[in-house]
């Protein structure tokens, strides 16, 4: 079988797909090589049943894994690599999760775990099953997993071996966990298999964060590794080629015609802007409008060319997961600059196939968005056409996936403005979207009741950005208005950085528990290339005693620090605010707001503020430079859950007791790096 799967980033080197597959699956070459060799796509679509089975299984996993950290569990939810199957899924786990993994299975009578899931020993390991599921845990024997099973409680006993039929109200149980996961099972599924993908979204807050929420009835899955809610697929999100997309069934009503779609779109939103009955190619022009072109002949024979390809993509099943996750608008909001995730737009499905014109008409295309075209080479007009072709079909694709379920909105008869608004469910709040005529969208959360707020009056804008017209606008407000309804758990305020909603925190914290729930860890070398800049602005600071921030402003070392490294702040009155930084009031407020300090930078402030009244930067430096002159730094090194290379212990050791060296000093370890 002949594979043609590329991927060619920027610096044009090609990634094989051997390499790709590995990606998402985190295989052995040798074994990515095999399973591309029994499949026709990098990711094997699994069966209906197969895919039922793996969404509630990652489900499971999920709620019992909760947000936590891949460095300490051997891989997102402990899974190490998996081989996708079209009716079997591997999965590799790391052994010391496989405690973890029963009691995320194990079926209880408040709905967690999997009902109806049995097991088997075979020789490759042990087998998991569910009615047209198997999950095979590859090198986890029948003797590992019995004794497993008989390490956990007696609330296991859900976990049932194969020859036990199913018990009474098993199939009502598992019914009702499949009706909850109607309409993401597939996107479950998907994620599953290509588990290994998060890994790069986890570089800045180390955490794996997978949850659902509901969304005008609708089902969705939320990604916030990096602390910021998106519920664009993980693939869509890290801008991959369709390759690596998932297969699947076209939505049940059919395929989307892309020709009524924008039409019914413009109509609705902006009836004096939809083309009159006598006009010829009436959808072309809509879709030039929707998308901020003028409707030159050349650009409506470019925009019938985008609707034609347009409605091919949607009738294919290989592109079917662009009508998922609130529809193709998600990856519309990634321009400019990457708001989403990262800073390249994902190129539409289809996108080969709408450029593949001849470079005259491309040309002639580019020509028509190029000011001053005499000057512009040929192969400069050729990717201007394409670039705007694609900018096409977006729009196509994401006027044509609209969900069904989207809300009304109401135009001002003054400005025009479009609005809706919605009250925030289970909580006090309005989620309020607005969309000017100008392609301006802004989706916000009002009256919220937060004191932190008050300077900005009781409201959190989640997303304000320009669209190419109005309608446009709605498309891109409604899809943001899936991530706003949950925002507040990750939603800081801007004066110090504080969460809006603090995270529950254990009686007595530690160093190490504050680190692992962080999504911000200030580590020594960030500590040390600021240190040197504070030196002529510091000023007399005050101890921690004295308070580290009052009204006028931050008023300690660990306060200018925090401010300066956008940390959050104690306000005055908390306990925190007048203790050193090691001690249990102020872990307990950095665990509440998800921050972090590294065992060296505690270590340093806390010595540097423990000194009461007023001090000069060089006496507090002078503290902290001896507390860890007279440390053990390698056991130091210890209480960090992360690894600590001997690079930071060798800066650590050489900090200088001169203040004036120090931006020479962190200088020459960036130039030894």
């Amino acid at each position: 079988m002949t594979h043609t799967y590329t991927l060619t980033p920027s610096t044009g080197t090609a990634i094989s797909p051997v390499a790709m597959r590995q990606m998402a699956t985190g295989e052995t070459e040798e074994t990515a090589r095999a399973g591309l060799t029994d499949s026709e796509h990098l990711i094997p679509m699994p069966t209906p049943e197969q895919a039922r089975g793996e969404a509630r299984i990652l489900y499971a996993l999920i709620a019992a894994y909760g947000r936590h950290r891949p460095i300490l569990t051997g891989g997102p939810f402990g899974i190490r690599s998996l081989t996708p199957r079209p009716d079997e899924l591997v999965v590799r786990i790391a052994p010391s999760q496989l405690d973890r993994w029963i009691d995320a299975l194990a079926y209880r009578e408040g709905g967690t775990g999997v009902a109806g899931l049995r097991w088997a020993g075979r020789r490759e390991g042990t087998l998991l099953t569910l009615p047209g599921t198997k999950v095979l845990l590859a090198d986890i024997s029948e003797a590992d997993w019995s004794a497993a099973l008989g390490r956990r409680s007696a609330d296991q006993s859900s976990l049932m071996p194969h020859w036990i039929p199913q018990m009474r109200r098993e199939p009502e149980y598992s019914a009702a966990q499949g009706a909850e996961l109607a309409g993401i099972t597939d996107h479950l599924s998907a994620t599953l298999r290509r588990i290994r993908l998060l890994d790069p979204l986890t570089r800045i807050s180390g955490h794996v964060h997978l949850f659902t929420t509901r969304h005008r009835g609708q089902a969705h899955l939320i990604e916030a590794c990096e602390a910021t809610p998106t519920v664009l697929p993980v693939w869509t999100s890290r801008s991959l080629p369709p390759s690596l997309w998932p297969t699947g069934p076209v939505p049940a009503p059919g395929p989307a015609d892309p020709y009524t779609a924008v039409l019914a779109l413009l109509t609705e939103l902006e009836p004096t802007r939809a083309p009159s009955d006598t006009d010829d190619h009436p959808a072309a022009r809509a879709l030039c409008h929707i998308a901020g072109l003028r409707t030159d002949p050349v650009v409506i024979q470019a925009a019938e060319h985008v609707l034609d390809v347009a409605t091919r993509v949607l009738a294919d099943p290989a592109h079917s997961s662009v009508y998922a996750a609130g529809g193709w608008a998600g990856s519309c909001r990634t321009y400019p600059e990457g708001t989403v995730h990262g800073s390249d737009p994902c190129l539409p499905p289809g996108a080969e196939t709408v450029a593949d014109l001849p470079d005259e008409a491309l040309q002639r295309l580019g020509r028509h968005f190029c000011s001053r075209p005499a000057d512009i080479s040929r192969t400069d007009l050729t990717s201007a056409g394409k670039k705007e072709l694609i900018h096409l079909l977006d729009w196509a694709l994401a006027a044509a996936t609209r969900p069904a379920n989207h809300p009304a909105w109401t135009p001002d008869r003054t400005s025009g403005t479009l609005q809706h608004t919605d009250p925030l469910p289970g909580r006090e709040g309005v989620l309020t979207l607005t969309a000017t005529t100008t392609g301006v969208y802004r989706v916000s959360l009002n009256a919220l009741g937060q004191s932190d707020l008050a300077d900005e009056n009781d409201s959190v804008e989640w997303e304000r950005e320009a669209a190419p017209s109005q309608s446009a606008a709605v498309l891109l407000a409604e899809h943001a208005a899936i991530e706003a309804a949950v925002c507040l758990p990750f939603q800081r305020e801007h004066h110090k950085q504080r969460l809006l909603l603090p995270a529950a925190v254990s009686a007595e914290p530690t160093l190490r528990s504050v680190i692992t729930g962080a999504d911000y860890v200030l580590g020594f070398f960030t500590l040390a290339g600021v240190l040197g800049r504070l030196h002529d602005r510091a000023g007399s600071t005050q101890g921690a005693a004295d308070g580290h921030w009052r009204t006028d402003g931050p008023a300690t070392l660990t306060a200018l620090i925090s401010d300066w490294c956008a940390l959050p702040s104690p306000h005055p009155g908390e306990a925190a605010n007048t203790a050193t930084v090691d001690s249990p009031a102020y872990l307990h407020h950095l665990a509440a707001h998800r921050a972090a300090l590294d065992p060296f930078v505690t270590r340093y402030l806390a010595a540097a503020d423990s000194l009461g009244g007023a001090c000069t930067f060089e006496e507090r430096h002078l503290a902290g430079f001896v507390a860890l002159r007279t440390t053990d730094l390698p056991a130091l090194a210890r209480t960090e859950i992360r690894p600590i290379g001997e690079r930071l212990l060798r800066l650590a050791r050489s900090m200088p007791q001169d203040p004036a060296q120090l931006t020479a000093w962190y200088a020459h370890h960036l130039d030894q790096a």
